[in-house]
């Protein structure tokens, strides 16, 4: 369990600084944590079967890498696609690009396929991985309205409170590092 905090917790926080460049309104945000929950979900799920239907029986476990961009970048451009199909009101103007940088999706597929973790497990990753992207988009969101509004020295806006916000919040998250045993 202690795994699953800290993919959730990395994940959450790394990219949200490469990621989100421009605020966010509630709904953009909102769809942006859905697609990236999503992709990252479905391209752990993708990443073991190829690497399981493909790759083992040919003996090519080095070519993972070079087969997972394609299919990461796929995703990346597929899902708002059959968002904007799903729902025509949401706003996935802009999003292929920043699902192709998400480098959680790549990081957690790479590492699954090389664990050889179950298919239960797995999931359960990648779902908790995009959980954790999502909240951390709310929260920097949150963190951004509220030091828009308060008494913050001039020095300090901006990107600066971000990062100050960032390490408080990882300081709290590593807490429950020795919390779940195993």
């Amino acid at each position: 369990m202690n795994d699953y905090i800290l993919v959730l917790i990395s994940a959450a926080l790394i990219n949200h600084l490469c990621l989100l460049r421009q605020p966010l309104s509630g709904l953009q945000l909102q769809v942006h944590g859905l697609a990236c929950a999503l992709c990252i979900a479905l391209g752990v799920i993708g990443a073991q079967l190829l690497v399981h239907a493909v790759l083992a029986p040919l003996h090519i476990h080095d070519l993972a890498l070079f087969l997972l961009l394609p299919w990461l970048a796929l995703l990346a451009w597929g899902l708002p696609w059959l968002l904007a199909k799903w729902r025509p009101a949401w706003p996935v103007v802009g999003l292929p690009a920043l699902l192709l940088s998400n480098a959680a999706a790549l990081g957690l597929a790479l590492q699954q396929t090389s664990d050889g973790t179950t298919w239960p497990t797995m999931l359960l990753k990648g779902l908790l991985t995009g959980g954790g992207f999502w909240l951390a988009l709310m929260v920097f969101a949150d963190l951004r309205q509220r030091s828009a509004h308060a008494d913050i020295p001039n020095v300090l806006r901006g990107l600066p409170i971000e990062l100050i916000g960032a390490g408080v919040m990882a300081m709290a998250f590593s807490g429950f590092n020795g919390m779940f045993g195993q």
